[in-house]
């Protein structure tokens, strides 16, 4: 096959396609037309509310995870103030006589 008719034959599908373009088009004008956009209004309306409701979620999902990761920064910054201290951290529960043993101000016995 050599270049013209290649060319013609590239011209005639790109034609074809055009013409195609133009019937959907026109269709889609009649459409739109015959009831006033009625039916492109509601798609697009129905459209807007579905990416505003991903939006909404995608927003929940965002603030659930920042609350979950502000969480675990606060625990482990709890964690950290006991061992960064330089005071002796006294057990809350005083009464406790196997934790006596273990307050014993000298291991020499």
């Amino acid at each position: 096959m050599d270049h013209g008719s290649r060319i013609e034959c590239t011209v005639e599908e790109y034609r074809r396609g055009m013409m195609r373009l133009h019937d959907e088009y026109d269709e889609m004008k009649r459409i739109s037309s015959a009831d006033n956009g009625a039916a492109v209004l509601e798609a697009i309306e129905r459209a807007e509310a579905e990416r505003e409701e991903r939006t909404r979620l995608e927003a929940e999902e965002r603030e659930r995870a920042a609350a979950e990761a502000r969480e675990q920064r606060d625990a482990l910054a709890r964690a950290r103030v006991p061992r960064r201290s330089e005071d002796v951290v006294t057990p809350i529960d005083d009464d406790d006589p196997e934790g006596e043993y273990y307050r014993r101000e000298s291991w020499l016995i």
